[in-house]
């Protein structure tokens, strides 16, 4: 029996759907299968030596549990960091372009032996339109640092083959483009499909702000796709391309913007598992056959994904305590001890002690207290799945503009909101008072509870990446929201700035990462050298 026919039973816990439309299930199904590209001949690959490979791997996993960043933008974060070291040390566009993708394939971030050489001179075209804007100064260090991310996220898209997300991305825009309305405001026809695109395509593929920028900056400035047309003069583009810079980003940061990304974030979910459990059909050499087989098959992958992000949630607090502890020692050796001591002559070492322990063990109850999805959530999923493919479509749904208040009211709820700091922190200071806390250790203290209250934040909501009902609202969450709300904003505040300030990323970038670097480079030339002269004794 085909996608689209009716299944025999009705599940109780899904709702009755009349049928699959056929010209749906066949465009997904064209989505997820696009060409595939053939390998290249063997001598054209680009290859790096197994030894080396080890090297750099080890040397990454070292890398990323010091700096943390979530799973699926490691290789994007890996390209810009690797970009802005060989800039610094490479003025050849081809040379920073060759070390880059070698570097990739060595950390198997690409596949090894296996991409065209050609690919290569692709990357040296994104390479050279960076140098281009640079050289012409048209804008500051701010927005250089910009069009760095936005080459990062083009060469990402230059050296993965991206043709079924692009496919899945329309197919999902598509079945909501029409059905997600703004009530409360006038909203440009324009603007709101944008939205809508720029929410789709961030929930599905999990794209981040250069990411998407890069997307918007093709739309904003055509040219840019087209270097042969303006590298040899770039002022002229240069110069447009940082006023586009302000229009990417004021999409991106629109004010409906996270409403647009609930809204769409049910179907993204349920579309994302309904791929993957198609994959997975289509590798068994199967299709799926009916609406009974599609919900039977997006269950068992909706119960495994569950399953990886309880994993992954472990992974994600074990990395968040080992960088809270390697970070709090710093800060006791540099700063707590030596002001402690030069300012009250004596360390206070039971505080010395829960300020060790405390951003550790604080962040390991935040892991194991964070709750999986149920039952419910698997219904609204199967629902969502339906909705996707009948022929009626999605339900018409309507984004609710948050109403404006007078000065008066909105002075008043500031103030409110100001006073729930002086509570928040007041209690904590308090208690840490009680405890004989100096005002060092105290400010320490606060530092590493807002971190680690910020980073349980976002295991949260990583934990929650397949949740798509919404959570009760209940007496004992507002009053969490009341007291917690003040600390995590200042550990959204503190984590960002942390990051631009992170000590061990300085240390590995530029004090280890480039000699590192350096020497698997002459390894795996000594290496392909020594492979010469072994074919030559053969030949003899």
């Amino acid at each position: 029996m085909p996608l689209n026919a009716l299944s025999k039973g009705e599940d109780h816990e899904t709702p009755k759907v009349a049928q699959y439309d056929r010209g749906k299930v066949q465009q997904l199904i064209r989505a997820l299968t696009p060409p595939k590209a053939e390998l290249p001949p063997e001598g054209s690959r680009i290859t790096v030596h197994a030894a080396v490979s080890r090297f750099s791997v080890l040397y990454e996993r070292i890398r990323t549990a010091v700096e943390y960043k979530e799973d699926h933008l490691l290789r994007k974060g890996a390209i810009l960091r690797i970009l802005k070291r060989q800039i610094i040390l490479e003025n050849d566009p081809h040379v920073i372009a060759n070390n880059l993708v070698r570097e990739l394939i060595a950390a198997r971030y690409l596949p090894n032996a296996t991409l065209p050489e050609s690919l290569i001179d692709d990357a040296t075209a994104r390479v050279r339109k960076y140098q281009a804007v640079a050289k012409s100064k048209a804008g500051g260090e701010r927005h250089l640092n910009w069009v760095l991310g936005i080459i990062s996220a083009e060469l990402e898209e230059t050296l993965v083959d991206a043709t079924r997300e692009k496919a899945l991305v329309t197919f999902l825009y598509e079945q909501l483009s029409d059905r997600i309305q703004v009530k409360g405001a006038k909203l440009d026809e324009t603007e709101r499909r944008l939205q809508i695109y720029v929410a789709c395509y961030r929930s599905l593929v999990k794209a981040d702000e250069d990411t998407v920028g890069y997307k918007l900056l093709r739309a904003y400035l055509p040219e840019w796709n087209r270097p042969d047309e303006w590298l040899d003069a770039p002022r002229a583009t240069a110069e447009r391309l940082e006023a586009v810079q302000h229009r990417v980003q004021e999409r991106i940061r629109h004010p409906l913007s996270q409403r647009f990304l609930r809204a769409v974030k049910p179907w993204a979910v349920s579309f994302s598992l309904l791929i993957e459990a198609a994959l997975e059909e289509k590798e068994r050499g199967e299709l799926l056959q009916s609406r009974e087989d599609v919900h039977e098959a997006v269950k068992r992958v909706t119960l495994r994904g569950e399953r990886e992000a309880r994993a992954r949630l472990r992974r994600g607090t074990v990395r968040a305590m080992i960088y809270l502890f390697v970070t709090k020692m710093v800060f006791a050796l540099v700063l707590e001890l030596p002001i402690e001591w030069l300012w009250y002559h004596d360390v206070s070492m039971t505080a010395l002690a829960i300020n060790l322990s405390f951003p550790p063990v604080l962040m390991f109850f935040v892991g194991i207290l964070i709750r999986p999805p149920g039952a419910d959530n698997r219904t609204r999923i199967l629902r969502s799945v339906d909705e996707l493919l009948v022929a009626g479509g999605i339900p018409t749904l309507e984004i609710r503009v948050p109403r404006l208040r007078s000065g008066f009211t909105l002075f008043f709820m500031r103030i409110i909101y100001t006073l729930t700091f002086g509570i928040s922190f007041g209690l904590v200071g308090f208690g840490l008072w009680l405890m004989d806390f100096t005002w060092v250790a105290t400010v320490i203290f606060f530092f590493f509870l807002c971190i680690v209250s910020f980073f349980g934040y976002r295991l949260r909501q990583s934990a929650r990446e397949i949740v798509v009902v919404q959570p009760k609202e209940r007496l004992i969450t507002t009053l969490t929201d009341f007291l917690f709300l003040p600390i995590l904003r200042a550990g959204q505040w503190l984590s960002v700035t942390i990051s631009r300030l992170n000590i061990f990323v300085f240390l590995f970038d530029f004090l280890f990462e480039a000699p590192f670097k350096l020497f698997l480079n002459v390894l795996e030339d000594w290496l392909s050298f020594m492979k010469e002269k072994k074919e030559e004794l053969s030949e003899e």
